[in-house]
């Protein structure tokens, strides 16, 4: 028996295992680049603490340290600080952070930015803080609430 003959015989098989075959190749080959773009970004590790003044142990700073654990660099534009009644107030750089791949940038809230006074003179608390980048992607403090307490207390 020769080839065309069992290839002419068994077609319909043959066509059916190739399209099974380039099927399987190509959600392999979907799976890697899926996996490659998700492992490619950038990507911030944020913590935040209170500093203390070592001689009176008193809070002087709240220090936010962002570290960017991804491959991609990171470009970030400063802090954003959340006050009462949907104010904000943009701690930032002009031209911006850029972060390399194991890169990392520290920020500082200082007392005088716990309170802020509109032209009215109203006043407003500090309630939040957040990291933004040059997106305008807001990225999260975890426990910013808590850190912005034991620093108004211990100030």
């Amino acid at each position: 028996m020769s080839i065309l003959t069992v290839a002419a015989k068994y077609k319909d098989v043959l066509t059916i295992c190739f399209s099974v075959l380039s099927f399987i190749i190509a959600c392999t080959s979907l799976f890697f680049s899926g996996r490659t773009a998700w492992h490619d970004r950038s990507r911030l590790k944020i913590t935040g603490r209170v500093v203390y003044e070592p001689v009176y142990e008193k809070a002087y700073k709240i220090e936010v340290t962002v570290l960017n654990v991804g491959r991609r660099d990171a470009v970030l534009e400063g802090i954003l600080c959340h006050y009462e009644g949907n104010n904000t107030r943009h701690i930032f750089e002009k031209n911006g952070f850029i972060l390399k791949e194991k890169q990392r940038e520290r920020f500082q809230i200082e007392f005088r930015d716990l309170v802020i006074t509109d032209d009215d003179g109203n006043a407003y608390e500090l309630e939040n803080i957040t990291v933004l980048d040059v997106e305008g992607k807001e990225h999260d403090i975890p426990n910013s609430r808590n850190i912005i307490s034991k620093f108004s207390k211990n100030a």
